[in-house]
């Protein structure tokens, strides 16, 4: 796998491409290179190769250095800050929402399209510790407006908090992909199977943070149209919501404090500056093609997102306990027994995860098809709340094979790409994301309902198998994997 056997036994990822202060290192070069290397230097006989003005950790910083397992603490910060990097549908459902207007899609694209950029010139322009701690302050932000709405004067200007504290969560949510490539900043000699393993949990965790906004969201929206009012009504008119909000915000504005004072010194140098660094970028194919599953995958299954995930919670039969039993066992039990496989492959065979992931082809989209198509409304074995129960299994089960393509596409990044150059590629993939996911809405043939991209083949079948957009959408979907095979089989891994 990969042009080179050396390349690929190798486990250390690339150097830094910040600026780093003139050290005794440097000094030493100089002094052989003058031929005084002979005689031995203050240096050789230090252990560890410290420069004269290493200043050792103390304090905060000192504390988030120590490990749990191979994680130091302060990677746990910067986990979390992915795993609630949800998109800003899911802050609906905190708001009474259960969906988006075609209006409200558009406008907060556009505003996590100019995030990511924002963040982008951030990065490039000041020192990372400020673009890993900011995003909290404006999550905190976001949900202490959120406990400020049932204070509002009348609806509208209710309406207009939810807007603002939605905006403000889209544009820290912006930030998610800094976070995932950042997250190995000091650790030059992370093996593979280490960053399998990190790269799992968090995406598992996150899997578990959606799903617990909506069953929020679809509790609120049973309970509001029981009580006769509407969502957003029976919400915001509660102040009881400020209780919860409130903490959330300060226990985030912590975070922010914390990461901000307690990050090691890796993350506080300046950006240095890569020669060629985007024309270089996009003459790689494995990056463009990366940026061509993102449009796809946008286009087709961006705009039954939210009917897609609120099948998991629609069922009439299916106790709410049961579901989430469900998500136990899958999102915990499945999940950390293929974590625990895989990651035991990837010490032989780094690049396992990856080819896995090709390999299962487009778990997305039949997922999709299964829950906003009709298909697995209805499963006739047994009780009707066994059939619920089977056909969210069935969901669930192709939500983690999702997930684990998720994981193995961004180790394709991770193992071909710098760090520097892996930050880039997200963040332009969110630019394009973006775009994709508006045409989506305004032009695709499955923006307002499943239509016959996903018809419901439990009805009649053939004319499901008549459709012409079925076929294409799946014809799109499936040469997304062969792509990346073609292209990663021919990339040179841990590529410097």
């Amino acid at each position: 796998m990969g042009n080179s056997a050396a390349a690929s036994r190798s486990a250390t990822p690339a150097s830094s491409v910040f600026r780093m202060p003139w050290g005794r290192a440097s000094h030493d070069v100089l002094a052989a290179a003058n031929g005084d290397s002979g005689r031995q230097s203050p240096r050789d006989t230090d252990e560890f190769l410290l420069d004269d003005d290493y200043v050792p950790p103390t304090g905060l910083k000192k504390f988030l250095q120590k490990k749990v397992g191979d994680w130091h603490l302060y990677t746990f910060l910067l986990a979390f800050g992915q795993i609630i990097a949800a998109n800003s549908y899911q802050l609906t459902l905190l708001t009474g929402q259960n969906g988006q207007s075609a209006d409200q899609l558009y406008v907060i694209a556009s505003i996590y399209l100019a995030a990511s950029l924002i963040w982008w010139l951030l990065f490039r322009l000041v020192k990372q510790v400020y673009v890993l701690s900011l995003p909290f302050v404006l999550y905190g932000l976001a949900f202490f407006l959120i406990g400020m709405g049932p204070y509002a004067r009348d609806l509208s200007d209710r309406g207009w908090i939810y807007n603002v504290a939605t905006a403000l969560y889209a544009a820290a949510s912006a930030s998610g992909s800094l976070f995932f490539s950042l997250n190995f900043g000091t650790e030059g000699g992370t093996p593979a199977q280490s960053w399998a393993f990190r790269a799992c949990v968090i995406q598992g965790s996150q899997q578990l943070y959606v799903a617990a906004l909506w069953y929020w969201g679809s509790t609120l929206t049973a309970s509001s149209n029981g009580g006769g009012l509407s969502p957003s009504v029976r919400l915001t008119s509660s102040p009881k919501i400020t209780g919860v909000t409130t903490p959330i915000a300060c226990f985030l504005w912590a975070v922010a404090a914390v990461i901000f004072f307690g990050l090691p010194n890796y993350y506080r140098q300046m950006p240095g500056k890569i020669p060629s660094f985007y024309g270089s970028l996009f003459q790689r194919k494995i990056v463009l093609w990366f940026f061509v599953a993102v449009v796809v995958q946008n286009y087709w299954l961006s705009a039954p997102y939210g009917r897609n995930w609120r099948y998991l919670w629609s069922s009439q039969h299916a106790p709410a306990w049961g579901i989430v039993i469900l998500l136990l066992i899958f999102f915990v039990g499945v999940w950390a027994a293929m974590l625990f496989v895989l990651g035991y492959l990837s010490k032989a065979h780094s690049w396992i995860i990856p080819i896995f992931s090709i390999g299962l082809g487009a778990p997305r989209w039949g997922q999709t098809l299964w829950g906003i198509s009709g298909i697995g409304l209805y499963v006739p074995w047994g009780t009707p709340a066994f059939g619920a129960i089977l056909g969210r299994a069935l969901w669930c089960w192709m939500s983690v094979l999702d997930s684990i393509q998720g994981v193995g596409f961004g180790m394709i990044l991770l193992q071909t790409l710098t760090r520097f150059h892996v930050a880039f590629t997200l963040i332009f993939a969110q630019v394009i994301g973006s775009i994709a996911t508006i045409a989506a809405r305004a032009s695709a043939p499955d923006a307002t309902g499943p239509g016959t991209v996903f018809p419901n083949f439990a009805l009649d079948t053939l004319y499901g198998l008549r459709q012409h957009w079925f076929w294409i959408a799946l014809f799109f979907q499936l040469v997304i994997p062969i792509g990346f095979f073609v292209y990663f089989r021919k990339s040179q891994l841990f590529k410097p």
